[in-house]
């Protein structure tokens, strides 16, 4: 079962095909395809990018995708192989940088962080460690990896104010920010993205992701008078109203793009009033050769029993579980079953797990990360030679 709280950041992305029964898109001349971009820039507003670089003089190769002032960003260092997954640093603002956190020590709560800027030729900033003693460079360029699928980042952001009431001005913010493809042979993608988004109406297919994303953040802002007026019954005019600030989040991204195969996240985050907002994030792992979403038995051969036991056995390393301390000591659930939001990077797998699917809000997304070398035994062999494993 996924985690009730992921569906509920994804209400945002439904509103659009329950509101947009009827609208066709203007007759501009142009195909749904070769309504977007075929590249992007780093100084776009918009765009994603596979970088190659170094973090402290070590090869690695990062995703980026930027909506506005919003970032969503992983990487890997090339030996290794693990992703390594970076959230906002909420702490600062982002003006000209960004600023970012790894999602690697929470049991400590003192991650790594990474503060970037942005040039026209690459990335360049630094690491600090958790405990801020240590530094690294970081150097980044766009990447000559020949990848699987061709990619660009299709964004929409906006905002709203409330302005009835006379002391305070409640406000809405809102970003979507999807993965799509210009390349005219792999339209299949987009539409699976599309479906992704809540949106499986028959007259989709004639509009542009762009229209997509639009028409969605369009209709967010446009519903927040509203929202507001239907939640204010009893409440005084005098406030404070900050309970009646609204954020909708919806960012997508890549994790893995060679070999045939193509790996998508989409991270979403809804505010909707109380102490904090829900997040998580959802993977999409594809063989683009076949053009097919890939399911676990894609990959491997294994029973339940034996796959169990490989996720708990690399919980418990990476969350500083002993194995004399019962799962449930950290965990709501005495056995740590994968589930089906799995992704893989050049050197493992990965499982995802929400915010109150398995463990409370201030445990974060768990991500349970093994290495293919630990499964090579279950590892089916076209995956396996694809991936030269």
């Amino acid at each position: 079962m996924y985690n009730r709280t992921f569906i509920g950041c994804l209400l945002l992305l439904t509103i659009f095909a329950c509101k947009n029964k009827d609208k066709k898109p203007a007759d501009n001349g142009t195909s749904l395809r070769d309504s977007i971009p075929k590249t992007q820039n780093l100084t776009d507003t918009y765009f994603f990018k596979t970088l190659e670089g170094t973090i402290a003089g070590k090869a690695v190769v990062m995703n980026m995708v930027k909506a506005g002032n919003r970032v969503d960003a992983n990487y890997y260092y090339i030996e290794q192989g693990q992703s390594i997954f970076l959230s906002r640093n909420w702490e600062k603002t982002t003006g000209d940088s960004i600023y970012l956190i790894e999602i690697t020590n929470i049991t400590s709560g003192k991650s790594p962080a990474l503060s970037m800027a942005i040039a026209v030729d690459g990335i360049k900033g630094t690491w600090t460690s958790g405990d801020e003693k240590t530094t690294y460079p970081i150097d980044l360029k766009e990447s000559s990896i020949q990848p699987s699928v061709n990619l660009i980042a299709v964004g929409a952001v906006d905002s709203a104010q409330y302005l009835k009431f006379k002391k305070d001005t409640p406000t809405l913010k809102t970003a979507v920010c999807i993965i799509a493809t210009p390349d005219k042979n792999q339209g299949w993608l987009n539409e699976k993205v599309k479906n992704f988004l809540g949106d499986q109406k028959k007259n989709s297919r004639d509009l542009s992701m762009q229209q997509i994303v639009d028409a969605q953040v369009r209709q967010v802002v446009d519903g927040y008078e509203a929202e507001v007026d239907s939640s204010i019954v009893g409440v005084a005019d005098d406030g404070p109203h900050y309970f009646l600030n609204r954020e909708y989040e919806a960012l997508g991204n890549v994790l893995f793009n060679q070999n045939g195969y193509l790996v998508l996240s989409m991270y979403s985050y809804a505010y909707t009033g109380g102490a904090h907002g829900n997040y998580g994030t959802r993977m999409y792992c594809f063989d683009v050769t076949a053009q097919k979403q890939l399911s676990l038995q894609d990959l491997l051969s294994i029973d339940s029993t034996t796959m169990q036991r490989l996720v708990e056995q690399h919980y418990r390393k990476q969350y500083a579980v002993p194995s004399s301390a019962p799962l449930s000591s950290r965990l709501f659930v005495k056995k740590l079953e994968p589930n089906n939001n799995f992704y893989f990077s050049p050197k493992g797998l990965g499982f995802s797990y929400s915010p109150y699917e398995i463990a409370s809000y201030a445990d974060g997304e768990i991500k349970v990360w093994i290495p293919f070398a630990d499964l090579k035994p279950y590892l089916n062999a076209a995956f396996a030679k694809r991936m030269s494993l």
